[in-house]
C-alpha cells in the first residue's frame, strides 16, 4: 500500500497545475479511508523504509485486505 501512495505522490508533483490539483482531489479522498481503516505505527521511526512527512508510512495496515 505505501509503495502505492508513494507512486500516486511522484505522479501528482510531476503533473501540469490543472491535472495535479484534479488527481490531488481524488487522492485525497483515497487517503482519508486509508488513514480511516488502519493505526498508527508505533515502531515505524526504527524500520529501515521510514521517511518522515509521508503518513502513510507510519501507520499499520493490514496487507491483505483490500480499501
Amino acid at each position: 500500500m505505501a509503495a502505492a501512495r508513494d507512486l500516486l505522490a511522484l505522479v501528482i508533483s510531476r503533473l501540469p497545475p490543472r491535472a495535479r490539483h484534479e488527481l490531488a482531489l481524488l487522492v485525497e479522498g483515497l487517503d482519508e479511508e486509508l488513514y480511516r481503516r488502519t493505526l498508527p505505527d508505533p515502531f515505524a521511526p526504527r524500520q529501515p523504509w521510514y521517511q518522515p512527512g509521508e503518513w502513510w508510512h507510519h501507520r499499520l495496515y493490514d496487507e491483505s485486505a483490500h480499501l
